[in-house]
Order: C-alpha cells, then structure tokens, then sequence
C-alpha cells in the first residue's frame, strides 16, 4: 500500500499506515522559502494527529542537496505575513519544535548539503543519517 501526495516542493508518500517518507523537490537547489512552511507545517499536523505513523523519513529528490537555506531573494511580507503557530513561536520555528516533539521516531535520510533550514530540520528529528560522501551541514548564523 503506498500513497503519494504532492504538494508544490514536498512530496508525502504513506508507505504504510505506519510508515511516510517526506520527499522536499524544489530544484535546483531546495531552498527553503515562505511557500514551503504552511506544505511542511500540514505535514508535521497530520503527524501530530495520526495515531497510525509511527516512522517518518525525510528525505531529497534533488541531487547533492537535502535542504538549504531560507530564500533570501523571497518578499519579506511574504514570511511576516503567516501567522504563529500553536507553540506561540513564529511558523518556522514553530514547526521545528513541533517536529522535535511529535509523537512519531522522525529521520532525516541527508545526502546532499544541509544548510540553515536544512541543518535546523535535521537537528529536529530524533535521528540523522548522512551519507560520508556527500552530505555537508552547515548553519552559518
């Protein structure tokens, strides 16, 4: 049994009731950007609320990158513009927290360059696994 949805840059496939795979595709590189928080922030909701998952991995469609940076070139109202989250905090870290404490065992699957989001994300999940090769982490702030 395998269900895919497709938002614009985040693939979901339902392997099994138990098991997603969170699949980011925004070529050429996976920047981050305020059109990927409310795709991301209705995944982390339906892992909060689907007492089947039990595993997510996340993981990149586009080669030599998992997730980078935010998008610097994105309007600025375009991110002050979404609301907080149910944590109070601001939507991006809103949903890293939410993340680190849902109730599923979330992996980040990183074989590419992580860097800002990418890294945050990747320290959200409860476990990392880098390819010695190619995987890169950076967070530059």
């Amino acid at each position: 049994m395998s269900d895919t949805t497709m938002t614009k840059q985040i693939l979901l496939t339902r392997q099994s009731s138990a098991y997603w795979r969170v699949t980011f595709n925004h070529p050429p590189l996976n920047i981050f950007g305020p059109e990927t928080i409310p795709q991301l922030n209705e995944i982390i909701t339906a892992l909060e609320t689907d007492e089947h998952v039990k595993v997510v991995v996340f993981d990149s469609a586009v080669e030599g990158f998992f997730l980078t940076h935010y998008d610097f070139l994105a309007k600025l109202e375009d991110t002050t513009r979404l609301p907080p989250g149910p944590t109070g905090l601001q939507p991006l870290p809103d949903m890293l927290v939410r993340l680190s404490r849902a109730p599923v065992a979330s992996i980040a699957s990183i074989r590419g360059r992580a860097t800002g989001v990418g890294s945050e994300l990747a320290l959200a999940c409860d476990m990392r696994f880098a390819s010695r090769e190619k995987a890169i982490l950076s967070q530059w702030e």
